[in-house]
């Protein structure tokens, strides 16, 4: 019924429009011609109502009505025009009659109506204008207190405490999240803040505007992880080997290998403190077993008293294990020895003085484990950088971390750090993923949960049908509603009604409307935007289409057949990692330019 009744107000306003515009065309702006003695006049307008007036009164027995027609009828007949306005008469009746019909049907429509359910307390889905005025009302309060920061949604800015709250954006392949993310990249990179970006897709690398830091041991432009520069102390070195060797079903195993990782990475930072590379931690991991013993001995004792005698079955189940996951090394010494002139240490990138390029940490499917492990240690050295007490916390600090898709790689246990420590430390977290099962299978349901609550502002695009849309149902909320149940009653010949109220509760967005509702809409992207109050508010994104800037990837030496040897490189000291000065910040893009992006070209397709 609703329907029926947005239809049928729509067709009653059209055809009083069209009836209105039609009346004014033939009745005032061309009335009828005649002529005498050769030359032409146009019927008078006042005098063409006034016995228009007449004819449609004339049946009703308006006292001089018919006479008024009869007179008019006869004039006309004389100078031959009878037939031309009886004609625009009837266009004119039949406009009238056709908006009657409709209006009839709108009153109709609203009479039998039911009314709609009374929400009696829970969250509203408001859409439109009205999503966006309360959205704004809303900002334009959290912005007094800690300032203005980026513009999310478009056109209205969100306050700096909001930011630090970091950001979740689930959907589906095509439902609005690298639309979502590229206008909060370019968001940041007018304010000139540091950025790092997952890439999973190459788009970012290939159609970021400006200067970028590629971070990509399978790509020939990558710059060089100075990992001697990051990787200082024994935490640090656990860190790391944690993600270069990962769990397994017999943890003993698994934590031996990782102690002998270590006391290869504390060896160098001991004998080479900060001028070590990947091709030298190489070296070391493949080092025979009774030498890795005489190093762990040396420099880690833990390890060598977990191996023991290298002859017993212990030791050889260990060195097994370790010695499996070496070839991940090897790519990595393999891609990092030579052939960039630049290096990237998260140390140098935290305590630089002006924002440096976004650093986009590209991953490449082709290589799952050798993926999984260097983003992971550089997420978590990073973590452990930004978590430690010597980076100070700092109201003015933004670093924005943007990990789309970031569920394709293994369980990151420093995001939970980052998520909650970091806030302090300026850091914003961004996170995309298709649906919250696919987070529950890396991090479990208990940790996901957390997530949920913990992160500010969550944006959902269209969603398919399953689990992942049921939870996003049930994460919007339930609301209580009221309906008034009307009832008939016949008794002793005499009918009674009665009117009474009946309470339920329903979700606010059910997971059907998740894939309907949501999605492309033409030249914008309809989302779910949560946390800004206790409603949920429908808004549309416009679709910004970002030029190409470069090739998506260009392949290193070592992925092609029969490379050449690899070259040894030393990389210059680290730079203390202390907490940096706050300093003024350039700005990467400037508001002519953001403009210049994100003005659509004709043609044009969204990403």
């Amino acid at each position: 019924m609703p329907k029926a009744k947005h239809i049928l107000g729509s067709l009653t306003f059209a055809f009083a429009g069209l009836t209105w515009l039609y009346h004014g065309h033939a009745f005032e702006r061309s009335p009828p011609v005649y002529e005498v003695d050769g030359q032409r006049y146009y019927l008078h307008p006042g005098n063409l109502a006034t016995c228009t007036q007449a004819a449609a009164f004339a049946p009703l027995g308006a006292p001089g009505a018919r006479d008024m027609h009869l007179r008019c009828e006869d004039w006309f007949r004389r100078h031959g025009v009878w037939d031309d306005v009886t004609q625009r008469r009837r266009v004119l009746a039949a406009g009238v009659t056709l908006t009657l019909i409709m209006a009839a049907g709108l009153v109709l429509a609203v009479r039998f109506e039911p009314p709609p359910p009374k929400i009696v307390r829970g969250p509203q889905l408001l859409t439109g204008r009205r999503a966006r005025s309360a959205i704004r009302i809303i900002s334009r309060s959290e912005t007094r207190n800690t300032g203005e920061g980026i513009t999310f949604p478009p056109g209205i800015p969100m306050s700096r405490d909001r930011e630090s709250r970091h950001m979740l954006i689930t959907g589906a392949v095509g439902s609005g999240k690298t639309q979502t993310i590229q206008h909060l990249i370019l968001e940041a990179m007018q304010f000139g803040d540091r950025m790092l970006v997952l890439d999973t897709k190459g788009d970012m690398t290939e159609r970021l505007p400006g200067e970028i830091t590629l971070i990509a041991p399978q790509d020939a432009r990558s710059a060089i992880w100075d990992i001697a520069a990051d990787c200082t102390t024994k935490q640090d070195a656990r860190e790391l080997a944690a993600r270069f060797i990962p769990k397994s079903s017999d943890p003993m195993w698994a934590e031996g290998a990782r102690e002998l990782l270590v006391a290869c990475i504390v060896s160098l930072q001991i004998e080479r403190p900060g001028n070590w590379t990947w091709s030298d931690l190489h070296a070391r991991a493949i080092l025979a077993p009774a030498e890795l013993i005489v190093l762990a001995n040396a420099c880690h004792p833990a390890a060598a008293q977990i191996l023991g005698d290298a002859a017993n079955r212990t030791a050889m189940s260990i060195l097994t294990t370790f010695k499996a996951h070496i070839h991940v090394l090897e790519a990595i010494a393999d891609a990092w020895a030579a052939g960039s002139s630049s290096t990237f240490s998260i140390a140098s990138w935290l305590g630089a003085a002006s924002a440096p390029a976004p650093v986009i940490l590209q991953r490449d499917g082709r290589y799952p484990q050798l993926t999984n492990a260097w983003i992971g240690g550089l997420v978590s050295l990073l973590s452990a950088h930004v978590c430690s007490p010597a980076f100070c916390e700092s109201g003015t600090r933004r670093i924005w971390l943007f990990l789309d898709e970031f569920p394709q790689l293994e369980a990151m246990d420093d995001l939970a750090s980052l998520l909650d420590l970091g806030r302090s430390k300026g850091v914003r977290v961004v996170l995309a993923a298709q649906d919250t099962s696919q987070i529950r299978i890396n991090y479990g349901r208990d940790r996901t949960s957390a997530w949920l609550s913990m992160i500010g502002t969550h944006v959902i695009g269209r969603m398919n049908p399953g689990e992942g849309a049921e939870d996003m149902s049930r994460a919007v909320g339930m609301q209580e509603i009221e309906r008034v149940s009307r009832t008939e009653n016949l008794s002793a010949g005499t009918r009674s009604i009665s009117r009474t109220p009946q309470r339920s509760v329903r979700p606010v967005v059910t997971p059907s409307e998740l894939s309907s509702r949501l999605g492309r809409k033409g030249r914008k992207v309809r989302v779910l935007v949560m946390g800004f109050g206790e409603d949920v508010f429908e808004v549309d994104l416009p679709i910004v289409s970002l030029p190409k800037q470069r090739e998506a990837n260009i392949p290193a030496l070592w992925t092609q057949a029969n490379p050449p040897a690899p070259l040894q490189r030393k990389l210059p000291p680290p730079m203390d990692p202390e907490s940096p000065a706050e300093t003024p910040r350039p700005r990467l893009l400037t508001p002519d330019d953001l403009v210049r992006i994100r003005k659509p070209k004709p043609g044009g397709s969204g990403a």
